[in-house]
């Protein structure tokens, strides 16, 4: 059975807008995901959403970047898999390679 897990409080899913989703190719495929990571940072407004692309894209182990708009994220998952939901506060919020 798939693994969901989901970080945010109710607020932040009030709040959410879409997510910002990759696969998460360096966890895959071993502890919690013998199948795939899925990895979805959800965001507020348009702006934050911005942001959360650019911390992204400078992470080399995020695989298949896109947007998925709404404040749930329910993606087709097998078996193996698992879905790391994290908060709209402080995850994916700071790129320490961005200039």
């Amino acid at each position: 059975m798939a693994i969901i897990k989901d970080d945010r409080t109710d607020e932040e899913v009030r709040n959410t807008i879409g997510f910002v989703v990759a696969t998460d190719s360096f966890m895959s495929g071993w502890g919690d995901a013998p199948g795939k990571s899925i990895v979805a940072v959800p965001v507020i407004n348009d702006k934050d959403r911005e942001w959360v692309e650019v911390v992204m894209s400078h992470r080399s182990e995020m695989k298949r970047l896109r947007f998925a708009y709404g404040s749930n994220y329910k993606p087709r998952l097998g078996k193996d898999d698992h879905l790391h939901i994290y908060n709209t506060n402080t995850s994916f919020r700071r790129c320490p390679t961005c200039s």
